[in-house]
C-alpha cells in the first residue's frame, strides 16, 4: 500500500501568503506499492470546498496545480491528497494547510516609523543612551491598544518591516521567526509573513506591539564604507495588519496607521556589524500589555518610502530561525582579563548569556572565528565589523541576553569579567541561526576525514543560508554573491531542500538586473539607489550564474513554471553578451572578471574561462528551451553553442593540443563543458593528469575551478587520484584546514598556513561554502546517488558508488520531493553489502564499478534497472 506524505504547496509545507491564484501541490510516497496509479486532490475551508479534483489516472505527484473555483484572500485552508496504487487500492488521506494572503487592495496598513524630526513641543526621550561611536541607532518599540467586545472566532495577523521586526500580542512573542522579514530590494518588494494568532487576543483591551531593528535596510551590511548604512533607508518601518474574524461574520481590522505611538527601550543599538547593546535597567515593564501604561511614548508618522512604497509579496521562503544551540566551553583567561569560550564550532548566530550580578554591571563580548598564536581571540580578519555585543545587568537576579537584531559569524567568545564575576559564574549558549530550509540528505562515511569534511560543508551552508546564500556570515559583507552559490548549488540541493529559497532568491537576481540584461554579481542589491552594494555586475561565472541555477533547480525539482518565469531575463543576459563579443570568443565582459577568484597556482587567462562559461550557458540555454518546447530557441541557442565551441578551439587549444595558459582550471572546465572532441580531449585529459601529479596531487584552483576537479577526474576513469586528492591533508587541500582545526570551509586554501601565518585581513573568511562544491562528488561517487530530469521532466535516478576501501563504508539517505532514496555499503572481507532503497513511482540504473561482480540471486536485481523498495545486493571484489 501507498502512503503520501511530505506535502507541499508551492515548495512549502505551510504556505504563508500565496502570490498565485494556482497554486502548485506536490507530495512524496512511501510504502511498498511499486507505483502511483492515480490521486485525488481537495482544497476546502471547514466545510466549504473550493476543489475537488475527483480521481485522477495519473503517476505525477508533483507540482501538480490547482484546478478550483478561485481560492479566498485571508484564508486558512486545508488540502489534502489520497493515492491509489498499481492494485488500485486506495491510501488514507494526508492533510496539509494554506494561508492565502492578502490582495493588493485590501491592505489598509501604512508604513509607520520614529520620527526623523518630532513636531514642534516634543522632545526625544532623555533616559535611553543610544549614542555609540558607530551611530548605530536604538531599536523602536510600538504598540497599537484596542479593545474588542468578545474573543474572535479567528484572528490572522500580516506582518512586515522596512528592517526587522518582532511582533507581540499581549505580551506574547508571534512566531519564532528571527531577522524577519528577511533581505529583498527594499526599493522593489518585501515579503509578508502570516500568523495565526487567535489564541493570543483576549475579550476587552488588548495590545499589538513591535520592535523594529535596522537590519539590511538601514543598518551596515557590505564593505561599502561611505555611508553609514542607510542602503535602503534611513529608519526602520512597521507594515502590518490584524484581521480579527468574529462568530457573526464581522471582520475587524488593526492597522499600522497613525494611532500607534513609539519610544525607545533597553535596546541601546543594534546592528549586523557593530553587534547589540542592551541596558537592561531601561527595560520597560509591561510595554506590549494593556497594563503597560508607561511614559515617554511619541506619536509615530505615517510616511511613503522613498524612492517608492515596495510591492508587498507572500513569503516564498521558510522564515530564518534558530536551529540549534551549542553549549559553550570555558578556556582560559586573556591577556586582557576576559574569558574566552569555545563553542567547538563555527556558526552563525549569536550568543545566550545568563548571569546573576550587580546592576550597572556591564558585560561585553567580542566574537571571533579563531584563535592567534598567543591563543587570543582573532578579529582583524573581520574588517570594519566590530562583532561587539554589549549587556548592562539590571541587578534582579538570574537575568538572561541574547540579541534579537544582529548576528555573527564565530567560534569562539571573548567576555569580560565585571568585578566579582568569575568564569563559572556565567553561563553561555551559542544559538545557530538560519533560513529553515529542510534537511535533505545525510552522509556519514567510514573515514573520519571524509566525515569532518561533510560536516564542515554543511555547517558553511547553515551558517550562509541566511535568508539569501551569503559569502561569509563574519566580516563586513555578507552579500549574495551568485558563482559562489553556482559552483556550490548541488551539493547544496543533497544537504537542504533549496526549492523554496532559490524561487525567492530568483526575484532578487532579477530586480538587480541592469537594463542593458546584466545580471548582478550579487543580490540583492539595489539598482534604483546611486551607491550600489557592488560597482560592477556581470562578471563571467557570476552573472552566468541564474542560467545555472534555473537549469540545478529543474534537475532537482522539475518545476518548469520557474524556468517559464525567468526565461526573458535569461534571454536579456544572453543578449548582453552577444552584443559585446560578436566573434563568440568572450574578451569584454563589460562590466567586470574575475577569473578563477582566489585560485593558487599559476593564473588561468581570463577570456579562456569567460569564453568557456558562456559556452556552458549556451548549452544550457538549448536545453531550457527544450524544456518550455521552444524549438525555435533550442535552435537558436545550439548555433550559438557551436559557434562559441569552434571560436574557443581556434582561440585557445594550441597546436600541441594543449590549453592557453596550461592551468588545472583551464582543462577541467574545457573537458567538463565539453568543449573538446576526439584527440583535443584526450591531450587535454592526459595535460591535467600530468599537471595534478606535477602539483603533488594537489589542488590549484579557484573558486570556478574547484567544483570539476573530481567529477572530471571520475569521468577521466581516474577515481584513484579522486581519492587521493579527497584525503589529502598537505596545502593545498581540504583535509589541510581540518588538520588545523576547521568547523566549517575556509574562503582561501592558504587562510592560515604554518609558514605565514595569516592571510591578508583584507579578505579572509573561516566561513564560506564555495570550496565545499566537492560535497556533490562525495554524494554522487561515494553514495553513488546520482539526480537528472529529461526535458519532459521525469527524475533519472542512477545508482553508481565507488567502494573504495581507504573509505571503507558510507552511509546516506536523501529526501527527493518524490521519496526517499538511501545507498549504504561496507567491505566485508573480499565482499561489499551494499543495501539500497528506491521510493516508490521510480525506478533506479543501477551502475557496477570495475572490479566487481555480483554473487547469488542479486543477479537479478540488476536488469540494470531496480524496481522501488528496498533491496541488497552482494558484490565481490573481483580486483583491487
Amino acid at each position: 500500500m501507498l502512503r503520501p506524505y511530505d506535502l507541499r504547496c508551492e515548495h512549502l509545507t505551510t504556505p504563508r501568503g500565496l502570490n498565485t491564484p494556482v497554486p502548485r501541490f506536490s507530495w512524496a510516497l512511501h510504502g511498498n506499492s511499486e507505483r502511483q496509479t492515480a490521486y485525488r486532490l481537495t482544497v476546502n475551508a471547514g466545510d466549504k470546498v473550493f476543489w475537488d479534483s475527483g480521481k485522477v489516472t495519473s503517476s505525477q505527484n508533483q507540482l501538480i496545480a490547482y484546478g478550483g473555483t478561485p481560492l479566498p484572500s485571508d484564508a486558512a485552508l486545508d488540502w489534502t491528497v489520497q493515492v491509489w496504487d498499481e492494485e488500485d487500492l486506495p491510501s488514507t488521506q494526508d492533510v496539509a494547510r494554506i494561508f492565502t494572503g492578502l490582495a493588493e487592495t485590501e491592505w489598509e496598513a501604512e508604513w509607520i516609523a520614529r520620527y526623523f524630526v518630532l513636531p514642534a513641543g516634543r522632545e526625544v526621550p532623555a533616559d535611553n543612551p543610544y549614542d555609540n561611536r558607530w551611530q548605530a541607532r536604538p531599536a523602536d518599540y510600538l504598540r497599537r491598544a484596542f479593545a474588542v467586545p468578545e474573543r474572535p472566532k479567528r484572528a490572522v495577523l500580516y506582518v512586515t518591516a522596512l528592517g526587522l521586526y518582532e511582533a507581540y500580542i499581549n505580551g506574547t512573542r508571534v512566531g519564532r521567526d528571527v531577522m524577519a522579514p528577511g533581505w529583498t530590494d527594499y526599493h522593489r518588494r518585501v515579503e509578508y509573513q502570516v500568523h495565526e494568532v487567535t489564541e493570543l487576543l483576549t475579550a476587552g483591551d488588548n495590545v499589538l506591539g513591535a520592535i523594529l531593528g535596522e537590519g539590511w535596510y538601514s543598518g551596515r551590511v557590505g564593505h561599502n564604507q561611505r555611508r553609514a548604512g542607510n542602503h535602503y533607508g534611513g529608519r526602520p518601518a512597521l507594515f502590518c495588519q490584524l484581521h480579527l474574524h468574529f462568530a457573526d461574520g464581522r471582520v475587524e481590522v488593526v492597522a499600522s496607521d497613525a494611532n500607534w505611538q513609539t519610544r525607545q527601550g533597553p535596546i541601546c543599538y543594534s546592528d549586523f556589524l557593530m553587534g547589540e547593546m542592551y541596558d537592561a535597567r531601561l527595560e520597560l515593564e509591561d510595554w506590549h500589555t494593556a497594563r503597560g501604561i508607561l511614559p515617554g511614548w511619541q506619536p509615530v508618522e505615517v510616511f511613503t518610502p522613498d524612492p517608492r512604497a515596495p510591492e508587498l509579496d507572500g513569503a516564498r521562503v521558510q522564515p530564518a530561525r534558530e536551529v540549534e544551540r551549542l553549549a559553550a566551553r570555558f578556556m582560559h583567561v586573556a591577556a586582557s582579563g576576559a574569558a574566552i569560550f569555545d563553542l567547538g564550532q563555527n556558526i552563525a548566530g549569536y550568543v545566550e548569556l545568563t548571569v546573576s550580578a550587580e546592576r550597572g554591571a556591564r558585560f561585553t563580548l567580542r566574537h571571533g572565528e579563531i584563535l592567534d598564536g598567543c591563543a587570543e581571540l582573532y578579529t582583524a580578519n573581520l574588517r570594519h565589523a566590530v562583532a561587539t555585543d554589549i549587556f548592562i545587568a539590571a541587578g534582579t537576579g538570574t537575568e538572561t541576553f541574547k540579541p534579537r537584531f544582529t548576528f555573527h559569524g564565530f567560534r569562539y567568545v571573548e567576555i569580560s569579567l565585571p568585578e566579582g564575576i568569575l568564569p563559572g559564574d556565567i553561563a553561555l549558549t551559542g544559538i545557530a541561526i538560519q533560513t529553515d530550509t529542510p534537511l535533505a540528505g545525510k552522509i556519514e562515511t567510514g573515514h573520519p576525514m571524509v566525515n569532518q569534511l561533510i560536516s564542515n560543508i554543511f555547517w558553511s551552508q547553515r551558517d550562509n543560508f541566511l535568508s539569501v546564500p551569503t559569502d561569509c556570515p563574519q566580516r563586513d559583507e555578507r552579500y549574495g554573491w551568485t558563482a559562489d552559490a553556482q559552483v556550490f548549488w548541488k551539493t547544496a540541493c543533497y544537504f537542504m531542500d533549496t526549492s523554496a529559497f532559490l524561487t525567492k532568491w530568483m526575484l532578487d537576481i532579477e530586480d538587480g538586473q541592469s537594463p542593458d540584461g546584466a545580471f548582478p554579481d550579487v543580490a540583492p542589491t539595489k539598482p534604483l539607489n546611486p551607491y550600489r552594494l557592488t560597482p560592477q555586475p556581470g562578471a563571467p561565472g557570476w552573472g552566468d550564474a541564474p542560467v545555472i541555477l534555473i537549469w540545478e533547480h529543474w534537475q532537482r525539482y522539475g518545476d518548469r513554471g520557474l524556468i517559464e518565469r525567468f526565461w526573458p531575463a535569461l534571454e536579456a543576459w544572453m543578449v548582453h553578451i552577444g552584443r559585446a563579443n560578436p566573434e563568440f570568443v568572450r574578451r569584454d565582459a563589460v562590466y567586470n572578471n574575475y577569473g578563477d577568484w582566489l585560485s593558487v597556482g599559476p593564473v588561468s587567462d581570463r577570456a579562456l574561462i569567460a569564453t568557456a562559461y558562456w559556452y556552458r550557458i549556451a548549452h544550457l540555454m538549448t536545453e531550457l528551451a527544450a524544456v518550455l518546447g521552444r524549438a525555435q530557441d533550442q535552435r537558436r541557442y545550439e548555433q550559438l553553442r557551436q559557434s562559441i565551441g569552434a571560436a574557443f578551439r581556434t582561440e585557445f587549444v594550441e597546436e600541441n593540443g594543449y590549453l592557453h595558459g596550461d592551468t588545472q582550471t583551464a582543462y577541467l572546465l574545457a573537458l567538463d563543458f565539453d568543449l573538446l572532441a576526439g584527440n583535443e580531449r584526450t591531450v587535454a585529459t592526459n595535460r591535467l593528469i600530468a599537471l595534478i601529479e606535477a602539483a603533488d596531487v594537489h589542488l590549484q584552483t579557484g573558486f570556478l575551478g574547484v567544483r570539476h576537479m573530481l567529477p572530471v577526474l571520475t569521468a577521466a576513469d581516474r577515481d584513484d587520484l579522486a581519492v587521493a586528492m579527497l584525503l589529502k591533508d598537505t596545502y593545498p587541500s581540504w583535509g589541510f584546514s581540518i588538520r588545523h582545526g576547521a568547523t566549517t570551509i575556509w574562503e582561501r586554501w592558504d587562510g592560515w598556513t604554518p609558514e605565514n601565518g595569516f592571510q591578508s585581513v583584507n579578505m579572509n573568511s573561516f566561513n564560506h561554502y564555495a570550496y565545499g562544491a566537492v560535497g556533490e562528488w562525495i554524494w554522487e561517487r561515494l553514495a553513488g546517488i546520482n539526480i537528472t530530469r529529461d526535458r519532459e521532466g521525469t527524475l533519472l535516478l542512477r545508482l553508481a558508488p565507488l567502494f573504495d576501501d581507504q573509505i571503507s563504508s558510507c552511509r546516506a539517505e536523501h529526501a527527493l520531493h518524490e521519496g526517499r532514496v538511501s545507498s549504504s555499503w561496507y567491505f566485508e572481507g573480499d565482499r561489499v553489502i551494499w543495501d539500497i532503497e528506491v521510493p516508490p513511482n521510480l525506478q533506479a540504473q543501477v551502475d557496477l564499478p570495475a572490479g566487481f561482480t555480483t554473487t547469488g540471486d542479486e543477479r537479478s536485481l540488476l536488469k540494470p534497472i531496480l524496481q522501488p523498495g528496498s533491496n541488497r545486493i552482494v558484490l565481490k571484489v573481483r580486483s583491487r
